[in-house]
């Protein structure tokens, strides 16, 4: 059975919950991200910040498995989309911004395709959402984690050169 994050807090005055009391429950669960929290954080952090906004998720709502799955698939993408990034020829003229973009979306809609009715229905029950400050921290983080790693490489790439 999948574990739920979540906490029910209710007013009894006599120890017996009434329905109208049941109806009048608070759900205060931990908070998730939407599709479009993804889309701007990833734009921000990189595939590495897809993943851990997606494997948040996927924990928010019982599924550790597919949150492990999140990141080996985003460490992978990282590494595809950087590597295949610094193979394409200096000829070859792509503007800055069309990775990012491509990669931004295509999280956007992964996320719309396999959570979006979790995280629609969690956001419909009343549940909190991070705000948008987290959610451009968290890419800054993402940005600069992808950042060392691209230089650790560059720096480990050149010794074997």
């Amino acid at each position: 059975m999948p574990k739920v994050n979540c906490i029910i807090l209710t007013r009894k005055s006599s120890g017996i919950m009434e329905p109208e009391q049941e109806a009048a429950a608070v759900y205060l669960t931990t908070p998730i991200y939407k599709a479009n929290h993804i889309r701007l954080g990833t734009f921000i952090g990189g595939p590495i910040t897809a993943g851990y906004f997606i494997a948040h998720n996927y924990k928010v709502f019982g599924e550790i498995g597919k949150a492990n799955a999140a990141w080996i698939y985003a460490i992978a993408a990282t590494i595809v989309i950087f590597g295949g990034a610094l193979l394409i020829p200096d000829a070859i003229n792509i503007p800055n911004y069309i990775i990012p973009i491509l990669y931004c979306w295509i999280a956007f809609y992964l996320t719309q395709y396999f959570q979006g009715n979790k995280i629609e229905a969690h956001v419909n029950s009343g549940a909190r959402v991070f705000g948008w400050g987290r959610v451009v921290l968290i890419g800054l983080i993402g940005l600069a984690v992808t950042f060392v790693c691209l230089y650790i490489t560059l720096i480990i790439a050149a010794n074997f050169s």
